[in-house]
C-alpha cells in the first residue's frame, strides 16, 4: 500500500505536491518571503505539508527565538529554569545548524541567559555575523525583565567579529573586508544592535561605532562595564542611541554627530550634548525626577529644535510648583512617566505642558503599586489655551481625583482637542501575569472613567 502510495504521488507531481496546489506552486523565494512572516515555531511546522516544503524554512530570513510564554511561567517559578534554559539552547542550536538561506536579516534571542551560556551565545553570535545579519538583538534578561547582577552577565564577544567575518569570507568568497585599524574588521551589514542584560566595556563601544559602518541603531540595557561613554564624528550613521539600567556609567558625551534620538534612564549623571543638529527626540530620567540634576540645562543644546520629549519621574515632589521650565517652541509630543504615590495632584505637570505652544499630543503614564483615593475638592489649575494639542493619554487611570482633575483641565483648556485616551490597565515594571483580579480593577476604572469625564467631555471629542 506504501508503494502504491508513493507510485501515485509521483503520478500527481514529482515534487510532492498537488497540482491544483496554487500556493506550493510559487517560486521558492515567494514561499521564504511567506513562510519569514510566521513565527519561528510555526514556520518550521510547514516542513509537514509535503517534500515540496520540507526546507522551506530553512531559508527564513529572519530568526526570532521568543519564549515570552516560557519567561512568564519561570517569574512565577524560578525553578523551572534550570529546565527551560537547556531545552532553549538545544531549539536555537537545531535552527541554526538547519538554516540554509545566505543572508538574514533579523537574529534574536529573547531568554533567561548569563555568562554560563557564553560558548553558545558566542556561536550564536558568529552565526548572526557570517549570515550578514542586519538587526541583532540579544535580549538575556532575567525572568524577562527585571535586571540581574552585572558579574553574571553574559559579555559581549567583540573579538569573535574579527573571526565570524573570516569564516564568512572562506565559506561565501567574499572579499576580504577593508580593514579599519590593527586588526578590527569592518561589518558592513549591522544596522541594528540591542543588548540586553550584556556586559560591554568602553574598548568594545569603541570597537562596534568604528568596525561598522552602516550601525543605526544601538541599545545597551543593563551593562556593568561602561563608565564613561563618547561618541563623537560626523562619519558616524547612527540615529538611534540608547543606554538603560547601566548603573555603572558616571557621564554620558554626545558631540558633533547626526543622532537623532537619545534615550538615558538610570541615576543621576553628568550628560554633555552639543552640536546635534538633527537630535529631534530625547527620552530622560535620572533619579527620583531628574529636576533635580537639571535636566533641561543637560538638553539646553537642542531645546529649540526637540519635537519629542519624553521624562521619567519617579517621585513628583512639591517643588515641582517652584520650578521654571524653559520654553519648547518646536515639540510636538511631551510624554511623562510619573510614579503615582498616593493620591498627589498632578496639575503641576500642566506647566511643563504650558512651556510646550506647539504641543500636539501630552501623554502620562502613572505607574502606580497601590493607588489610593482621597475624598477631596477636585482642584482647577489657571486657565491657558493649548491652541494645537489633539489628543491627551492617561496610562494607569484609576478614577483617583488626581486623574479627574488633570483630565479636566485639558478638556477645559486644549481648544484643538480631538481624543482623550483612557488606559487603566496596570503600570508595574515586573513581569507579573495578568489575573481576575487586575482585569476586575481594570473594569472597574474604565467604568469609573467614563462616569467621571462622559459629562464633562464636549460634543465632537472621542473619550
Amino acid at each position: 500500500m506504501r508503494k502504491r502510495a508513493r507510485v501515485a504521488q509521483s503520478k500527481g507531481d514529482h515534487r510532492g505536491f498537488n497540482s491544483n496546489d496554487f500556493i506550493s506552486r510559487m517560486p521558492d523565494d515567494i514561499l521564504v518571503s511567506i513562510v519569514s512572516r510566521l513565527p519561528l515555531k510555526e514556520a518550521a511546522t510547514t516542513s509537514n505539508l509535503s517534500t515540496r516544503w520540507r526546507y522551506i524554512w530553512c531559508q527564513t530570513d529572519g530568526l526570532d527565538f521568543d519564549a515570552n510564554e516560557k519567561l512568564d511561567k519561570i517569574a512565577v517559578d524560578s525553578k523551572l529554569r534550570v529546565v527551560e534554559r537547556p531545552k532553549y539552547i538545544n531549539w536555537v542550536n537545531r535552527v541554526t545548524r538547519q538554516h540554509k538561506g545566505p543572508t538574514i536579516d533579523e537574529f534574536r534571542i529573547c531568554f533567561d541567559l548569563d555568562k554560563s551560556s557564553k560558548g553558545a551565545i558566542d556561536k550564536w553570535v558568529e552565526f548572526a555575523i557570517s549570515k550578514r545579519v542586519q538587526k541583532l538583538e540579544l535580549d538575556l534578561l532575567e525572568n524577562g525583565e527585571m535586571l540581574r547582577q552585572p558579574p553574571r552577565n553574559y559579555v559581549f564577544p567583540i573579538k569573535i567579529f574579527d573571526r565570524s567575518l573570516g569564516l564568512s569570507v572562506k565559506r561565501q568568497s567574499l572579499s576580504v573586508p577593508r580593514m579599519v585599524s590593527g586588526k578590527e574588521m569592518e561589518i558592513k551589514f549591522l544596522k541594528s544592535l540591542f543588548l540586553k542584560c550584556v556586559n560591554v566595556s568602553e574598548e568594545a563601544l569603541r570597537k562596534l561605532l568604528t568596525s561598522c559602518p552602516a550601525l543605526q541603531q544601538l541599545s545597551i540595557h543593563g551593562s556593568g562595564d561602561l563608565v564613561n561613554v563618547k561618541i563623537s564624528g560626523q562619519s558616524l550613521v547612527l540615529k538611534y542611541f540608547e543606554i538603560v539600567f547601566c548603573f555603572g556609567v558616571k557621564s554620558i558625551e554626545i558631540s558633533d554627530s547626526n543622532l537623532e534620538s537619545f534615550s538615558y534612564l538610570g541615576p543621576g549623571i553628568t550628560i554633555k550634548l552639543s552640536n546635534l543638529p538633527m537630535l529631534e527626540e530625547i527620552s530622560i530620567g535620572e533619579g527620583y525626577s531628574g529636576f533635580e540634576n537639571n535636566v533641561f540645562g543637560q538638553i539646553s543644546c537642542c531645546i529649540s529644535h526637540l519635537q519629542i520629549l519624553t521624562l521619567d519621574i519617579y517621585r513628583p515632589e512639591e517643588n515641582i510648583k517652584f520650578l521654571s521650565f524653559p520654553e519648547l517652541p518646536k515639540l510636538k509630543q511631551l510624554i511623562l512617566k510619573v510614579g503615582a504615590w498616593d493620591d498627589d495632584s498632578l496639575l503641576e505637570f500642566t506647566s511643563l505642558a504650558k512651556a510646550c505652544p506647539n504641543l500636539q499630543r501630552f501623554v502620562i503614564q502613572l505607574i502606580w503599586m497601590s493607588p489610593a483615593k482621597r475624598r477631596r475638592k477636585i482642584r482647577h489649575a489657571a486657565k491657558h489655551p493649548h491652541q494645537h494639542l489633539e489628543v491627551v493619554e492617561v496610562v494607569g487611570y484609576y478614577g483617583r481625583t488626581s486623574d479627574v482633575e488633570l483630565a479636566v483641565y485639558f478638556i477645559d483648556n486644549a481648544i484643538a482637542l480631538q481624543k482623550i485616551l483612557i488606559d487603566p490597565r496596570y503600570q508595574v515594571l515586573e513581569r507579573i501575569p495578568i489575573g481576575n483580579d487586575q482585569l476586575k480593577k481594570e473594569k472597574a476604572a474604565r467604568s469609573c472613567a467614563k462616569k467621571q469625564l462622559e459629562p464633562r467631555t464636549p460634543r465632537g471629542v472621542q473619550l
